[in-house]
């Protein structure tokens, strides 16, 4: 699972002053989800909204012809995700980090947490049985033997930011062996204070860390994270062989199929427009699928990726593209594209399907 924090020019931080979480969770009061429908177990799910309707919901493609709503959020549920088929998490405005069941309503708040950039981003173990999270420049583990601070990291600086090379992902590996932070905005430490930290998910420890990285993704079983520099090499971190280097990519928010076998992700053209492309875990090739004027993807399934349209804008910020407004639906096996009744996803379930690499 990955959570991308939201930044915006001069932002900077300031630590919680009673941060607090409860591995075993406390009663976190009525839902913020309510199901029309029991989810149909194994069935493909994603949260995201649905043309002409801001609502969050959840939607059952497992039949994408015949995809249907099942359940939906209260505008209160702020990023929501899946913890499993059944349960969700969610923040809200109050601070906290709530999973809700989808067959009991009941709510169980995972951890509290202050103000500061990136404070809420938080990612839960595939067991559902850990959580690791950002409070103010407190970085946590909370699981069944406790709550720890991992480290204090450093503080963000009031500085811009570039949507093509700035960014924060922290996510648990697929194979819940390991989690890793892979940011630009907390400067160039080294060791617990570096941008890049790859971590056991056992007890914590450090394994490996490194600055001047971005766009991190984890992908292929066992699990691998990739990330780039800025000249746009991609390299691979295997907890057995250490780092690799890879292709010259210059992948820009990057997302792996729930097999592992690929990585979606946007790159610029010429016109500064963005592309979709696919890298292939397995053989270490890209191939690009899209005409420009694409961006943002999230894999749906193994072998459907959303994406969004976006057109040039000279006088946007930056001179950032803009969105059209349009979304689509590409399908791997017949490369084909579509467009998609969906105008954005946040989360797709499962997370993790075999086969794997």
């Amino acid at each position: 699972m990955t959570a991308t924090a939201s930044a915006s020019a001069g932002t900077t931080p300031s630590a919680s002053s009673s941060p607090s979480a409860n591995p075993s969770g406390t009663p976190g009061g009525a839902a913020l989800v309510h199901c029309d429908i029991p989810v149909p177990a194994g069935d493909a799910l994603v949260i995201g909204t649905v043309t002409g309707d801001p609502t969050y919901v959840i939607r059952d493609i497992q039949d994408p012809a015949n995809a249907k709503n099942v359940c939906r959020f209260d505008a209160a549920a702020l990023s929501p995700q899946f913890a499993s088929s059944t349960q969700v998490t969610y923040t809200t405005a109050a601070n906290q980090i709530v999973k809700a069941d989808l067959v009991s309503g009941t709510t169980t708040v995972l951890a509290i947490f202050g103000a500061g950039f990136g404070s809420g981003q938080y990612s839960m173990s595939p067991d559902g049985r850990s959580i690791t999270y950002i409070d103010g420049n407190a970085w946590h583990l909370a699981s069944p033997s406790g709550n720890k601070v991992l480290t204090t990291l450093p503080p963000v600086p009031g500085r811009g930011v570039s949507p093509d090379e700035d960014d924060s992902f922290l996510s648990f590996s697929p194979d819940g062996l390991y989690f890793a932070l892979v940011q630009t905005f907390r400067g160039t430490g080294t060791g617990p204070t570096a941008p890049v930290q790859v971590r056991k998910a056992s007890d914590g420890a450090l394994v490996y860390s490194t600055s001047g990285m971005t766009m991190g993704v984890w992908a292929s079983v066992p699990s691998r994270l990739f990330f780039r520099d800025s000249g746009g090499t991609v390299r691979r971190w295997d907890p057995g062989t250490g780092v690799s280097s890879m292709l010259p990519v210059h992948w820009i928010s990057p997302k792996s199929s729930p097999d592992g076998r690929w990585i979606a992700y946007t790159f610029r053209t010429s016109s500064g427009l963005g592309t979709i492309g696919l890298y292939s875990v397995q053989s270490n090739s890209v191939s690009n699928v899209t005409p420009a004027g694409r961006s943002g993807v999230r894999f749906l399934t193994n072998d459907l990726v959303f994406y969004s349209g976006e057109r040039a804008c000279s006088t946007c910020f930056g001179g950032q593209p803009t969105p059209t407004g349009v979304t689509y639906i590409y399908e791997i096996a017949g490369a084909t594209e579509v467009v998609s009744r969906l105008s954005g996803v946040l989360d797709a379930w499962p997370h993790s399907t075999p086969p794997g690499i």
